[in-house]
């Protein structure tokens, strides 16, 4: 382990910072980086390792986290090392873990990326096993005087209480929707104000090859508002039947693995803070951009000063 791998944030002063929840998996990711993607089995050398967290909802956590709010993140890991040093790396980027369960027996999720030069990746997860998916042990009662949760489809049962908990008390909500489970997004459609979705997991869904038509049809499917990322592209949501749109950032991508969870986790707190869907995003794709152009892990999240002078332009 690398000390400077783990080095902690410093915690900043969150008195009147807003309260967020993300629900959903935390990984614990070894990143290879390698002269080129392999497309074929072979043997070659790696050039670099290192070790960071990761996960879906973990990562929109420490990016909640790092871009002002309060965070905490629930979920379920195994007793195991594995889970020890997840919950070891939330904690240090700031992200309160009281209510993350342990399961006797469950095996912790964790990944491993391959890193292009260019910035372009292949993914391997293992999600996990044994981790149970009754979602009764939920503290929903500690909702109160939370402004905004986010949670992934990998457990929809918890998503499905945790969402149901915000409705009822009128909290923002939104939900990270991607193509690891087309089923369980599908439980979840009527629940969230906020879908979220990867271009590719809504034309899966829609099956609508143009990503315009796919928002626009999804929309008679969901209850909340409908919204898709497109990499490069940028983010495109609905709009009482109109497809909005606010362009990517351009940048020279370092990595881009984890910048659509970074996205989420800035979108899902820029909605809290009562910003427009469409300054949320921006102010989303910002700070996933800055991620892409800064490199791997947790480690590369920018602060809030870094994404508001990217907003403006290189002013402070």
């Amino acid at each position: 382990m690398n000390p400077q791998e783990y080095a902690p944030h410093t915690r900043m002063d969150q008195s009147g910072a807003k309260r967020i929840v993300t629900l959903g998996n935390a990984f614990l990711d070894t990143i290879l980086l390698l002269p080129t993607l392999p497309d074929k089995p072979l043997k070659m050398r790696v050039m670099d390792v290192k070790f960071t967290g990761g996960g879906i909802a973990a990562t929109a956590a420490c990016a909640a986290a790092r871009l002002g709010a309060d965070v905490t993140y629930w979920g379920r890991l195994g007793v195991d090392d594995i889970g020890d040093r997840i919950v070891e790396r939330l904690n240090q980027f700031n992200v309160r873990t009281d209510h993350v369960t342990r399961i006797e027996g469950g095996r912790s999720p964790m990944g491993t990326i391959l890193l292009a030069p260019d910035g372009e990746r292949t993914a391997l997860g293992f999600i996990g096993q044994n981790l149970g998916e009754d979602a009764g042990w939920l503290p929903l009662d500690l909702l109160d005087g939370v402004s905004g949760v986010l949670a992934d489809y990998s457990w929809w049962q918890g998503a499905k209480a945790l969402f149901e908990g915000a409705n009822q008390r009128g909290i923002v909500s939104v939900l990270d929707a991607d193509v690891g489970d087309l089923d369980a997004v599908s439980k979840l459609l009527t629940l969230p104000d906020h879908l979220v979705f990867s271009s590719e997991c809504l034309r899966r869904l829609t099956d609508c090859a143009k990503l315009e038509d796919a928002i626009l049809k999804a929309d008679g499917m969901c209850r909340g508002t409908v919204s898709a990322t497109d990499g490069a592209r940028g983010f495109f949501w609905c709009d009482d039947g109109r497809v909005q749109h606010v362009p990517a950032f351009e940048i020279e991508a370092i990595d881009t693995n984890g910048a659509g969870d970074i996205f989420h986790g800035a979108f899902t707190l820029g909605l809290a803070e009562n910003m427009r869907i469409e300054d949320a995003a921006r102010f989303a794709s910002a700070a996933a951009a800055l991620k892409c152009a800064s490199g791997s892990g947790w480690e590369s999240i920018p602060d809030r000063s870094q994404v508001e002078t990217l907003i403006n332009g290189g002013r402070k």
